[in-house]
């Protein structure tokens, strides 16, 4: 957790300033009490008002003192604790931005969801209670006992019997509680990763009936998380009535000695007594504030053991060596463009035995519709995820304009490709947003051109608000096809070297895929289109098309060389197309 503190630096200032106005505070409560003996001992039992009028004004004024340095302390610890949580949980989400898709999963997204917000909650807190109120409470045990000796050293030897019980007490709290706070933050995740799931996958749960088993899924996630809250509050709920039976015990001894220092002096006419009514009451004030510190402590403890596993869920994201890393190559010096090269490429998942694509030897040019077709698991999406560099090659090498994608910087590389995928991601705004997000500073003329390319202005015409439209998370005010269509037009809008469908027009009818077709090569004749395709009718009017299975390229051929000599794809043609009559 340490090493998190770093994130304090640019706030020193207020690091400072917490505790020293906290000192303050704490100092004025103990004066505070002090002049409350006065006025007990020199002001009422002596009947003297004046006394009682003057000393009053001055509590009134420590008072006065003693709640400004409170609120400033609080001030300056909120300062400090919500501007650290705010760049940490900034560089956190940085950080995820990076991982590739195997460091994603091997976190799960409901973990990293969890990290970003509870994890850094729990350290912001602890943050806060360390220069605020482990000050308030150190210094409220360390001066209590001070101003508790200085009344009468007889009042040391109940601090000596009291304090070592209430320390071991605290010791076994701390010794049962902090093993168990890893277990409430996995077990968190646990409950985030099924609301996750459902809240992603609603329409399949409830297309399928599901919602009682995804209930009862919840409810023992849910249940595991409530339980091990529930461990901790009875360790809590046993540990907090014993610091006070040792409290009463300690009062019940000031009173004790107190009392029958005063009561002999009463009876066996010693004049005044050596303890006085407001110094048993100012002792017994202090044994409750040195009592209540170390009961704070105890509870800053149990603050250190949470926010340190919290502390290292974090630091297992922000250490974890990144997968896909920057090159050093200016792009401003690649000469070609459009063009994408797979040498001798084979590729493996990470803890795969085997490889998804072997010995991948394929030339694109600049300006070509290049169809990719084969059977489910063939590699087709693998092979396009490449490009990109979401995996980096096992073996071999992916050249786009002639250089390898590991010399990019990755913002350079995807800068010169735009993806449409089969699954179309939107976001919660306008339909013109969604489109202008592939190019924030396009005008309203490029969005209405990208539409029409798209095939996806007949549909926003229809709109109430047209453009202005708005959007439903995750588009779910939209059809599948309309949602492909906005998610061509914010692919097309991004004018990319390389275009890439991953089967992106599933959800359109043939005549619109046609007219969708005929506007990119009318339009965009000189970007590379990359199409993985499940049909065959997306997939013959490419210039050339890749005949992929079991992660080999098979052939790469036109449409009419493949249908004559490529059995494979003979099959794929007659099971979609010639049962047809086509």
């Amino acid at each position: 957790m340490i090493k998190l503190f770093r994130y304090l630096k640019k706030y020193w200032w207020a690091v400072l300033l917490a505790p020293m106005f906290m000192i303050l505070e704490v100092a004025m409560d103990m004066l505070i009490t002090e002049q409350m003996q006065k006025m007990i001992d020199d002001g009422i039992q002596a009947l003297n008002p004046d006394v009682v009028k003057s000393v009053g004004i001055t509590m009134i004024g420590f008072v006065l003192i003693g709640v400004a340095c409170g609120i400033l302390s609080g001030v300056f610890a909120n300062i400090a604790s919500c501007k650290f949580a705010n760049d940490l949980r900034k560089d956190l989400f940085n950080k995820i931005m990076q991982l590739s898709y195997d460091q994603t999963d091997d976190f799960s997204t409901a973990s990293l969801i969890t990290r970003v917000s509870n994890d850094v909650t729990q350290i912001q807190t602890f943050i806060a209670q360390m220069i605020r109120m482990f000050i308030r409470s150190f210094g409220m045990f360390a001066l209590g006992i001070i101003f508790t000796i200085r009344i009468d050293i007889r009042f040391a030897n109940i601090l000596l019997i009291v304090l070592p019980i209430e320390i071991l007490i605290m010791v076994m709290f701390m010794k049962k509680t902090f093993p168990i706070f890893d277990q409430i933050q996995t077990r968190l995740d646990n409950v985030n990763t099924v609301v996750h799931e459902n809240l992603t996958a609603a329409r399949v749960v409830k297309a399928f009936s599901k919602e009682d088993y995804e209930n009862n899924r919840f409810s023992k996630s849910n249940n595991a998380y409530a339980d091990v809250l529930l461990k901790v509050n009875k360790i809590f709920a046993l540990a907090i009535p014993l610091f006070m039976f040792f409290v009463y015990l300690a009062q019940i001894a000031i009173y004790a000695i107190g009392g029958s220092n005063i009561l002999d002096a009463f009876l066996n006419n010693h004049g005044k007594p050596s303890i006085m009514i407001g110094q048993v009451t100012q002792a017994t004030t202090y044994i409750v504030m040195i009592c209540m510190s170390l009961i704070q402590l105890g509870m800053m403890f149990t603050s250190v053991a949470r926010a340190n596993a919290s502390a290292k869920r974090i630091n297992a994201v922000l250490d974890c060596k990144l997968d896909i890393v920057d090159g050093n190559m200016n792009a401003n010096d690649v000469k070609e463009t459009g063009s994408v090269e797979f040498k001798n490429v084979s590729f493996s998942y990470p803890k795969s035995s085997g490889y998804v694509l072997e010995n991948i030897n394929l030339k694109i040019n600049k300006g070509e519709t290049i169809a990719i077709v084969g059977a489910t698991g063939s590699g087709k999406t693998t092979l396009v995820n490449l490009i990109t560099r979401f995996y980096d090659v096992t073996e071999g090498e992916v050249l786009v304009d002639g250089v390898n994608v590991k010399e990019y910087k990755l913002h350079d590389l995807r800068n010169k490709v735009a993806i449409a995928l089969q699954k179309a991601e939107l976001f919660a705004g306008s339909i013109k947003e969604n489109i202008k997000w592939g190019n924030e500073n396009a005008s309203d003329e490029q969005v209405i051109e990208a539409a029409q390319i798209a095939q996806a202005e007949e549909f926003i015409l229809s709109k109430k608000d047209t453009y202005d439209e708005y959007i439903e998370e995750k588009g779910t005010s939209l059809s599948g096809g309309q949602k492909q269509r906005l998610s061509i037009a914010r692919a097309i809008i991004k004018k990319p070297e390389i275009l890439i469908f991953d089967d992106a027009t599933s959800a359109l009818d043939l005549i619109t895929e046609a007219k969708l077709y005929k506007a990119m090569n009318e339009k965009i004749k000189e970007t590379t289109k990359i199409v993985v395709a499940q049909r065959v009718a997306t997939a013959k009017n490419a210039d050339k098309i890749v005949v992929l299975d079991g992660g080999s390229i098979i052939a790469f051929d036109t449409h009419e060389n493949l249908l004559a000599n490529c059995e494979i794809y003979q099959d794929i043609y007659n099971s979609q197309l010639k049962k047809e009559g086509e």
